[in-house]
């Protein structure tokens, strides 16, 4: 099971990172490439997460003679989502940091449709930092972007897990507690 959860999440974690951090190098870092770049983020987020489903029936076919508990996909799944969301945390935070470090207040300008250092922009960011604090720095925003990828694996996880899991299983482990 663990050979899988790291196996899986490894995978998801280079598709989340890798392409996001290829299109960088085909499109640049500027606001015209900001609508693609969400598209191209959150699309490779939910493929990713979507390893999820294959890693749980994986496990059930070829690891548990083909059983599987709600339990044990919620285990494998919240991993995996959980790894998942930890390497797109660091990606988010390396990029921020080191690639582009004025992506906060460009992307800002951008959704505000206020000009970049501009003083609109400045007064606009400075409530908003007032107003949302933690969540407007780049620690906030990398646990923004942790939580984004472990929530959408959670829900494909339990969704995955209720299809995949085998009624008599839970049968089984009910009458053994």
């Amino acid at each position: 099971m663990k050979k899988r959860i790291l196996k899986t999440a490894a995978i998801g974690s280079a598709l989340m990172v890798g392409i996001p951090f290829l299109s960088i190098f085909f499109m640049g870092t500027g606001p015209e490439t900001f609508q693609i770049g969400e598209v191209i983020g959150y699309s490779t987020i939910i493929i990713a997460m979507a390893l999820i489903f294959f890693a749980i029936r994986s496990f059930k076919e070829e690891e548990n003679g083909g059983l599987l508990s709600f339990g044990e996909g919620m285990k494998i799944g919240t991993a995996i989502a959980a790894l998942g969301g930890l390497a797109f945390g660091l990606y988010n935070l390396l990029y921020v940091l080191v690639i582009d470090p004025d992506f906060t207040e460009k992307y800002l300008a951008y959704s505000s449709g206020l000009e970049a250092g501009s003083p609109e922009m400045a007064e606009q960011v400075a409530q908003m930092k007032e107003a949302y604090g933690f969540w407007m720095t780049v620690e906030g925003q990398t646990v923004t972007m942790f939580m984004t990828v472990f929530l959408i694996g959670f829900i494909i996880t339990v969704i995955s897990s209720l299809i995949l899991q085998n009624k008599k299983v839970q049968n089984l482990e009910s009458k053994l507690a």
